[in-house]
């Protein structure tokens, strides 16, 4: 098995395969998302109803891409609630005639829309190295660091995964390298999973 060892951070381009942030990141910059625009909204003119939701349109954007899409989703349902209670009809009352519910139909096909494009876009783009990193499996593994966890990656296949603390990493590795000169002493059947 052939392996190197990059200290620093993890591959550059990871961020395509899966969203950058998870867990309190991700929710932190959701509320981000919706709350820039509704912010913004307020300052807005009140007879201004015409295409409000676009101003929305960026942040579920940046929320499919930074997040993923379930938080996309939540955004894009709380920014059309916030749309409708801020910007249509009178302010801070939720509205459920179609004349304000159309435009909110507009915005929420717009966001399924984004979403299920970066989602494909990320399914299609690991699909491809997946089967690219196939045939260069050979040219081995890449381990790293980055933000206290050891990782391994496969030159052009997915984002890397992560090991754990890199003082367990060493140790398991000294036990793996340990079995397997232990293995070369005595005979080994093929039910071995050292084999």
């Amino acid at each position: 098995m052939h392996g190197s060892f990059i200290s620093g951070t993890r591959i550059s381009k990871s961020w395509l395969f899966t969203p950058p942030l998870r867990g309190t990141w991700a929710i932190a910059a959701s509320l981000v998302a919706i709350a820039v625009p509704v912010a913004f909204s307020l300052t807005l003119a009140p007879d201004i109803n015409d295409q409000t939701c676009t101003i929305f349109c960026p942040f579920v954007l940046a929320t499919t891409i930074l997040c993923g899409w379930r938080y996309a989703i939540a955004v894009a349902v709380a920014s059309a609630v916030g749309c409708n209670t801020v910007l249509m009809g009178v302010p801070y009352h939720f509205h459920v005639q179609w004349s304000e519910i159309e435009p909110l139909l507009v915005f929420l096909t717009y966001s399924a829309f984004v979403i299920l494009v970066v989602q494909f876009f990320r399914l299609t783009a690991a699909r491809s190295l997946r089967q690219a990193g196939a045939r260069e499996r050979m040219s081995g593994i890449v381990f790293s660091l980055d933000g206290g966890q050891a990782w391994a990656s496969w030159y052009g296949v997915d984002a890397p995964v992560r090991l754990g603390p890199p003082d367990e990493v060493v140790e398991m590795m000294k036990d793996f390298i340990a079995q397997m000169e232990l293995a070369k002493h005595f005979p080994v059947s093929s039910n071995d999973p050292l084999r």
